[in-house]
C-alpha cells in the first residue's frame, strides 16, 4: 500500500511529538522525559500514596517498560524507593537505591542518604561486603559523621575483625566530642566488649578508663574492672589490690571473688582483712557458711587469725614504688584523708613507668572523684 502525502505528514507529525521531551518536576529535580514516559510515570506517582497494590504493580511494569531514557529512570527509581519505603519491601528498596545511587542526576546531599539507607539493607540481609564498602563511601562524603564509623564498626565485628571494630568505634566517639555530644553509653560499652573478644589489651586498659569515666554506674565499673582483670590476668600483690579496688567500688559479686580474695589474703599474711571479707560474703547473701568451699576457707582463715594473735606474721612483700603509692592512698583513705589518699593516687596514675598499678590509681582516683565512700577499716 502506498500512502498519500497527507497521511505521511500526519504520521510524522505525531512521530515527532511522541519523541519531544517534556519536562517533569520530581524530588526536587527537574527532569526531561518524553510524552510516553511522562504518561507511565504521571500515573504511578498518582499511586504511589494508594494502597492498591494490584493497580501500583501495573503501573510499576508499565513504567518500567517505557522508561528508557536517564532521567526516567531516575524519576522511576524514586517512585520505586517511596513504594518499597511503604511496603517494608528491602528487595524492591535495594533495587531503586542502587539506581540512584548510580544517578548522575542524584545530588550529593541525597547520596549521603541512598547509601546509608542502602548500607542499612546490605547490613541485615548479611552482605557485609557490600555494607563496609557503602558506608565506607559514605564515610568519605562525610568524615566528621559518627555514626558512619559506628556502622563500619558493627561490620568489621561481624567480620570477626575486632581490632578494625575497635578502631571505628573509637573514632566514632572522637568524632562525637569534636561536635559537642556525648557519646552514648552503648558505644563505650561495645567498645568494651569488643577488646574483650579480641583480647586486646592495651585498646582494652583504655576503654575500661573511658567507660568509668564517662559512665560510672555500677553495672559499668564491674564490667570494665573485670575486663581489665581478664587482660591483664594479675598476680599475687596486684591481683588482691585490684580485688580490693572491686570490693571498694561495690562490684564483687560472685562467691568464687569473695573466696579468691579471702584466700589470697590470708596466704599473704592479712588474715583480719580476709575474715572481714568473708564476713561480707556472708552477710550479702554470696556465701554459706556451712557450704564448700566456703566451710574450709574459713576455717583456714581463722587458723591464720590465731596465728597471727600468737606470732609475728610475716607481713607481705611491698609491691613497686607506685604499688606502695596506691597502698598508701588506701591506708589514708582508711583513716578518712582523702586529700593525701588523692595525692598518692594521682601521683602513682601520672608515672609513665607505673605499669598496672598506674591503671590501679587512675580507678581508684577516678572513684574518689566521683565520691565513692572510704573503704570500712578492718578490724
Amino acid at each position: 500500500m502506498v500512502l498519500s502525502g497527507t497521511g505521511c505528514a500526519a504520521s510524522c507529525t505525531a512521530n515527532a511529538r511522541e519523541q519531544a521531551s517534556t519536562v517533569m518536576e520530581i524530588g526536587g529535580s527537574k527532569l526531561a522525559v518524553s510524552p510516553q514516559e511522562m504518561r507511565a510515570l504521571s500515573n504511578l506517582g498518582n499511586l504511589v500514596r494508594g494502597g492498591q497494590k494490584g493497580r501500583q504493580d501495573r503501573a510499576l511494569a508499565e513504567a518500567r517498560r517505557v522508561a528508557n531514557s536517564r532521567d526516567a529512570r531516575h524519576a522511576l527509581a524514586l517512585y520505586e524507593l517511596e513504594i518499597g519505603n511503604r511496603r517494608g519491601d528491602d528487595a524492591m528498596r535495594a533495587g531503586a537505591l542502587d539506581a540512584l545511587i548510580a544517578s548522575q542526576r542524584t545530588g550529593r546531599d541525597r547520596l549521603a542518604g541512598h547509601l546509608a539507607a542502602r548500607g542499612q539493607i546490605a547490613y541485615r540481609a548479611g552482605d557485609f561486603e557490600a555494607a563496609g564498602r557503602l558506608w565506607a563511601r559514605l564515610a568519605e562524603l562525610t568524615p566528621s559523621d559518627p555514626d558512619v564509623f559506628a556502622n563500619l564498626a558493627q561490620v568489621r565485628l561481624a567480620q570477626k575483625d575486632a581490632p578494625g571494630a575497635m578502631d571505628l568505634l573509637t573514632r566514632a566517639i572522637a568524632a562525637r566530642a569534636a561536635l559537642g555530644q556525648a557519646a552514648s553509653e552503648g558505644w563505650y560499652r561495645q567498645r568494651l566488649s569488643i577488646v574483650q573478644q579480641g583480647n586486646l589489651v592495651a585498646p582494652g586498659i583504655d576503654a575500661a578508663r573511658a567507660l568509668v569515666s564517662t559512665y560510672p554506674t555500677p553495672e559499668n565499673w564491674r564490667a570494665a574492672l573485670v575486663v581489665y582483670r581478664q587482660l591483664v590476668v594479675p598476680e599475687e600483690a596486684l591481683e588482691i589490690d585490684l580485688l580490693r579496688l572491686m570490693r571498694h567500688v561495690g562490684v564483687l559479686a560472685q562467691a568464687a571473688e569473695y573466696h579468691r580474695m579471702a584466700q589470697l589474703l590470708s596466704q599473704s599474711g592479712e588474715p583480719r582483712e580476709a575474715k572481714a571479707v568473708l564476713d561480707e560474703g556472708m552477710k550479702r547473701g554470696l556465701l554459706d557458711a556451712e557450704a564448700s568451699p566456703t566451710r574450709e576457707i574459713i576455717a583456714e582463715v581463722d587458723r591464720a587469725v590465731a596465728k597471727a594473735r600468737n606470732e609475728s606474721a610475716a607481713r607481705p612483700e611491698l609491691p613497686n614504688k607506685d604499688g606502695a603509692q596506691v597502698r598508701l592512698g588506701m591506708s589514708r583513705l582508711r583513716v578518712g584523708e582523702r586529700a593525701e589518699a588523692e595525692a598518692a593516687f594521682r601521683s602513682a596514675a601520672g608515672d609513665p613507668a607505673g605499669g598496672r598499678y598506674a591503671d590501679l590509681a587512675f580507678f581508684w582516683l577516678a572513684s574518689l572523684l566521683q565520691g565513692q565512700p572510704a573503704p570500712a577499716v578492718e578490724p
